[in-house]
């Protein structure tokens, strides 16, 4: 109180209260909620301070002490965020959504599938236009392909060799001599581009597994059923409407019986157990490998179409065996192992033997 008369009494009329003209007899609600009252918290630390001050000419201390307890208020939860959001430095707005796939993945889903369903689409449109020999034989010629690639993109797994160039010399020898006799061109051209994609196929997916790992089987299956459910039903409309393929008449019980049979032992057991081959060797002797259906081929065409094998067809038919009996005869040798897309190669000869032995009974 003597403090306050003396010092600050003069002072009293520099303060004063604003208050709004329009805030009279007025009560405002607030638009946020208001600080909550938790209460007070003593301080440990209780710091005081020294000002000097002039009063009348005559310099003083004057010593400011603090109180030894504080109150304490809490902003709201509701309103917390917002105040920190409103406190930060302004930032373009940025959409945070990421997908991501890995890349076994992606070469599945944009890659092997669809290439697949080239592969086979091509195959049966060849199949309107020749024979299940004729085809077969044509297909066969992708090793060329194959060959092709593995002098362009050398591996580990697919290197070019003299003995690689005459099975492929031999093998499409047999093709140029059914081609010639072929009498439709489209089922030719279809048949080529067939044996062409089978080839890339083929040639990626052996390299693909060689690098980076083996590829998930069922991943690939239930791709190539969802692309073909999705893509292939619109397709099959638009066909039917320009008249290329009628979907009408429905097929009969014959024909959805054979069909579901083919897709069950052509599509799902072939395939599965021909991409399980392609991990145990090269890509060329995967290929060469088409040549076994040659003989089937025969017999199917001769019991369903009633169309036996002409003279050239047999003819053909031996050196396209005889180029994959010379490729399986080139992959005899100790067995292969795949570890993380590695092959590792098994071999035990005399002198690991030796060393084997001298660290045994080392220890």
């Amino acid at each position: 109180m003597i403090r306050y008369l003396l010092f600050e009494a003069k002072n009293d009329n520099s303060y004063k209260i604003l208050i709004s003209e329009n805030s009279v007899e007025t009560d405002y609600e607030l638009t946020c909620e208001s600080l909550a009252m938790e209460g007070y918290e003593s301080v440990t630390d209780v710091d005081s301070d020294v000002e000097s001050i002039i009063v009348d000419g005559e310099k003083r201390q004057r010593k400011i002490r603090f109180a030894g307890r504080r109150e304490i208020r809490r902003m709201p939860a509701s309103n917390a965020e917002d105040q920190r959001r409103a406190r930060l430095p302004y930032s373009h707005p940025s959409i945070d959504c990421q997908l991501y796939l890995s890349r076994h993945v992606k070469y599945t889903l944009f890659f092997f599938a669809p290439l697949w369903l080239v592969c086979s689409f091509t195959y049966q449109a060849a199949l309107a236009f020749t024979s299940v020999s004729s085809l077969n034989l044509i297909s066969s010629s992708s090793s060329v392909f194959v060959l092709a690639f593995a002098i362009c993109f050398p591996s580990a797994n697919n290197k070019f060799s003299a003995y690689k160039a005459l099975l492929v010399f031999i093998n499409i020898a047999g093709v140029l001599i059914v081609s010639h006799y072929i009498p439709s061109f489209s089922g030719a051209f279809f048949a080529l581009v067939s044996a062409l994609s089978y080839a890339v196929y083929l040639f990626t997916y052996g390299h693909f597994e060689e690098k980076y790992g083996r590829v998930d089987i069922n991943l690939m299956f239930g791709t190539i059923g969802v692309i073909a459910l999705v893509v292939g039903t619109p397709a099959l409309n638009l066909l039917d409407k320009f008249g290329v393929e009628e979907l009408h008449p429905l097929p009969n019980i014959t024909q959805f019986s054979s069909i579901l049979f083919s897709a069950l032992i052509g599509t799902i057991v072939a395939d599965y157990l021909w991409l399980l081959a392609v991990g145990l060797c090269d890509s060329l002797t995967a290929s060469l490998s088409m040549t076994i259906s040659i003989p089937l081929s025969f017999f199917a065409d001769t019991v369903i179409r009633s169309r036996a094998p002409t003279l050239a067809q047999l003819l053909a038919s031996i050196p396209i065996l005889l180029a994959f009996v010379g490729a399986a005869y080139a992959q005899r040798g100790p067995p292969t192992v795949k570890r993380r897309g590695l092959r590792v190669r098994k071999v035990v000869d005399a002198d690991n033997e030796q060393l084997i032995d001298s660290l045994e009974s080392e220890e």
